[in-house]
């Protein structure tokens, strides 16, 4: 604790002059080089100096003991996935505001609000954060600036920037590979990262480290959130096998864990990967389970509702098709997202057998707008691929390797 400073607040706080508080206790140059930090004084003229300001050096001490306690348990509690916890420890520290200032937590304070930010979705905060901690690097020691890269990787990850976000991980493996308890976190993003960027070879390797962790940890919430992450992987690299094992094993596990709300996500994904095979009935099956359980607020509704259309067009389920995807139209208006309305305008037209009207609004409107944006880059090359089929069959060859080439 950096008592000097924490002195001169309460006095500046209080209205007190230096010659009010250091009255026979010390003389006022003495209390200004406490003051200022300039000078170690005793502990009983500092009891003395805080008495004045009505604080108690007891209460200063277990102040200080207790922000370093709660600072632990932040960082356990977001671990652990602990989400009321975490709030609640994070209420307790701010407090204790006041006086973090004055202690060596401070960075370590600062540092872990900007974790916190990353962990409730406050993403202006945590970019504000993040600039704040920008202007102090220098003032931090070299544990506080691993901390700082690793969140700044995370601030990456929110915004979509995966390749940044891989630099910045592996910067800090080869300069700090001693990751302590933040290993398991650690890998679970370079992991989530490496998927990402299409590297689903790296991703399972990291993946199964952090597993490993989480296990010598029994941290059953992110030992689930983990094999999500693996079993999506193994299908992005094509062992469908062990895929389909894990996402048996969750759905076996989820309610034992109390993880129920991972269902429409497990089944979405099972969906996706029978898909991948060609194995479109199985795959009905689960998007059917997924729609029916997820949120119509979650991010990923959309993505479900689509997949399901698409699989029951697939069937030349074409009533149920129409029907899907008029919903998809209406919820992505509400919603204001653009791409999937785009994607359900399209498939109307091919649905009402409008096959040039469709395929006039893919060239037109859909390719150029996902040609524009990094995230639909998948959906890109399929739709592409689809204009370059049509064109084809045309006869219109040169016209048809413009986009079966992309």
């Amino acid at each position: 604790m950096k008592m000097g400073s924490l002195i001169k607040y309460y006095r500046t706080k209080l209205g007190m002059t230096q010659n009010s508080v250091a009255m026979g206790i010390c003389s006022i140059p003495h209390l200004s080089k406490i003051e200022n930090n300039n000078k170690e004084a005793n502990s009983e003229t500092i009891r003395l100096l805080l008495e004045r300001l009505n604080i108690s050096i007891h209460d200063v001490e277990n102040s200080e003991q207790n922000i370093v306690q709660l600072l632990n348990d932040l960082q356990k509690h977001i671990n652990y996935l602990e989400n009321e916890k975490v709030k609640e420890t994070m209420d307790k520290l701010k407090e204790y505001e006041e006086i973090i200032g004055f202690t060596e937590s401070i960075y370590l304070y600062e540092l872990y609000k900007l974790r916190y930010y990353v962990f409730v979705n406050e993403q202006k905060l945590a970019e504000n954060q993040l600039r704040w901690l920008n202007a102090h690097r220098q003032n931090l020691s070299q544990h506080e600036r691993y901390l700082h890269s690793y969140y700044y990787a995370l601030v990456l990850i929110t915004k979509g920037k995966y390749e940044e976000a891989a630099t910045e991980l592996t910067k800090i493996l080869q300069i700090h590979p001693e990751l302590g308890s933040l290993e398991g976190e650690f890998y679970y993003h370079f992991a989530l990262i490496k998927g990402r960027l299409e590297e689903p070879s790296q991703a399972i390797i990291y993946g199964k480290k952090a597993l490993q962790f989480y296990k010598d940890q029994f941290n059953f919430k992110r030992i689930v959130y983990t094999l999500m992450s693996l079993a999506l992987n193994y299908s992005r690299g094509k062992v469908f096998h062990e895929a389909i094992e894990i996402y048996e094993h969750l759905v076996r596990n989820v309610e034992l864990l109390q993880q129920q709300q991972l269902l429409p996500a497990i089944y979405h994904n099972l969906g996706d990967l029978y898909q991948m095979r060609g194995e479109y009935e199985n795959a009905l099956i689960y998007f059917e389970k997924s729609a029916s359980l997820m949120s119509k607020n979650c991010d990923h509704y959309l993505l479900c509702l689509y997949n399901l259309g698409v699989t029951q067009l697939r069937l030349e389920q074409v009533e149920k098709s129409i029907k899907t995807f008029s919903v998809l139209k209406e919820e992505a208006k509400n919603k204001k997202k653009l791409s999937f309305n785009l994607f359900a305008t399209f498939y109307l037209y091919l649905l009402a057998e409008e096959k040039e009207k469709a395929m006039d609004f893919l060239e037109g409107r859909l390719i150029p707008f996902t040609a524009d944006n990094e995230e639909l880059k998948e959906m890109h090359q399929q739709f592409s691929y689809l204009l370059g089929e049509y064109y084809r069959q045309e006869k219109k060859y040169e016209k048809a390797m413009q986009f079966i080439e992309i």
